[in-house]
């Protein structure tokens, strides 16, 4: 399978490729432990993950660095109040992002290729990645 944008998060990638987040799922992390059960409901499509707010604000704050904001925003009616302003969550996270703009080292890393995907086989397995700033043989950063 050739992963492109439109296909990295399908459940058919994620069948074929393990990324970190199922690995988190599947070994635990700090403050989450592992389920094998759930990540497995995950794989075959009979559970999901909450959309919870600090989700929805990495992503919001994603979203701007690779230039989709607009989109994000198009596709998540939940971040606005009913008159049509952003709730306070997202106004802080506009407020992160002008932080960030404001580190000219931090945006000498988040100047690369933005949203890279790449491949690769560890301990057997087939491996996928999607990063925020790819700068080669310099960086690769994640938000």
């Amino acid at each position: 399978m050739q992963l492109t944008a439109e296909n990295y998060y399908s459940q058919e990638a994620n069948r074929e490729y393990m990324s970190v987040s199922q690995f988190k799922d599947f070994s635990g992390t700090y403050g989450r432990l592992a389920c094998e059960f759930a990540a497995m409901e995950k794989l075959e499509e009979r559970w999901a993950d909450e959309e919870t707010t600090a989700l929805l604000v990495g992503s919001y704050v994603d979203a701007y660095f690779e230039g989709t904001l607009e989109q994000f925003k198009a596709e998540h009616p939940s971040l606005f109040k009913k008159e049509g302003g952003l709730k306070a969550e997202y106004v802080k996270a506009n407020e992160i992002i002008a932080r960030i703009e404001r580190d000219k080292y931090f945006m000498k890393y988040m100047s690369g290729q933005k949203q890279v995907i790449m491949t690769g086989e560890l301990f057997g397995a087939k491996w996928k990645i999607k990063i925020d700033s790819y700068i080669p043989k310099v960086a690769i950063v994640d938000l």
